[in-house]
């Protein structure tokens, strides 16, 4: 797998590429524009050409963009439903300028409409935006299934693919405490092999793009998006151990997006999930040398 983080970038995205390089990172998620905004900003293709051969220089791959929190792709409401496609296609462009192959969006939620009208509405927005433009794969994640959300499930995921005529640029991303929250067991090797004897069963996981790695502070099942530190949640280190060794996620970008509390957590949390793939001489991990977390 390889790992990175998902950098902010309200300095600009070349200086979040820089704290890439600062966390030796080998992939790298960032906003495709503001997160809780319609609008966006130009970018201008001098920068964009910078991105670009900075990060090929720095070994830096695959780029995966998110797009804005408001998307909401199985929305009944004309208007968000609209805006949620031109959100999605303007982070596919941004996405082939800067080179990055692949766009991470969020489902959403019928709103009371219904699964099937849901699904439905979602994968025509998902055909109408991949029509229009080439390269870059979209990746929906699955959620953690509060409310009336859409793809919080294998079987809700695998219906909206099999409703979509695009599936050659269609990927999914499946995000740790989502899974966790939404009821599949992941805090243990069995769980972990379950998981993906289902996703191969279902749609294949020749299909997953993207893994989000993040612990969760809330109980199995509860429907709750809540993130944590790596191995001091719910999920636990044996959990992660099992995921990042499973042949299913070999050579996936595994991003983290746990609580944004200084550089140091990131540092922290990539070298536990480096320990637990990687062993020294000795036989022990890097695990037992992890920061535990510290009063504040």
């Amino acid at each position: 797998m390889r790992l990175g983080v998902h950098v902010p970038t309200s300095k600009g995205i070349l200086p979040a590429l820089e704290i890439a390089r600062q966390l030796s990172c080998e992939s790298v998620q960032l906003f495709s524009s503001n997160p809780n905004s319609w609008k966006t900003q130009v970018l201008e293709p001098e920068v964009a050409a910078r991105f670009r051969q900075n990060a090929q220089s720095l070994n830096i791959f695959p780029i995966i963009l998110h797009t804005p929190y408001l998307v909401n792709l199985a929305s009944p409401e004309p208007d968000i439903w609209n805006r949620s496609k031109k959100a999605v296609l303007d982070a596919l462009l941004r996405a082939r300028l800067l080179g990055a192959d692949r766009v991470v969006t969020h489902i959403g939620s019928h709103k009371g409409s219904g699964m099937k009208a849901g699904i439905s509405r979602v994968a025509a927005a998902v055909d109408e935006t991949v029509a229009a433009v080439d390269e870059v794969i979209l990746v929906l994640e699955l959620g953690a299934g509060g409310g009336n959300s859409v793809g919080s499930t294998f079987e809700e995921v695998a219906d909206i693919i099999d409703h979509v005529k695009c599936q050659q640029r269609l990927g999914i991303a499946i995000d740790t405490a989502h899974l966790y929250a939404a009821g599949y067991n992941i805090s243990t090797e069995k769980g972990i092999v379950s998981v993906f004897e289902q996703i191969d069963r279902l749609f294949g996981t020749e299909r997953l793009k993207v893994v989000h790695l993040n612990d969760t502070e809330v109980p199995l099942g509860s429907r709750r998006d809540k993130h944590y530190h790596i191995g001091l949640g719910q999920i636990g280190y044996e959990g992660f151990r099992a995921l990042l060794r499973h042949p299913a996620t070999e050579g996936l970008p595994g991003i983290i997006e746990t609580p944004a509390e200084g550089l140091e957590w990131d540092v922290r949390n990539l070298r536990v999930l480096r320990g637990l793939v990687v062993e020294k001489e000795d036989g022990s991990t890097f695990e037992g040398t992890r920061l535990e977390r510290v009063d504040r």
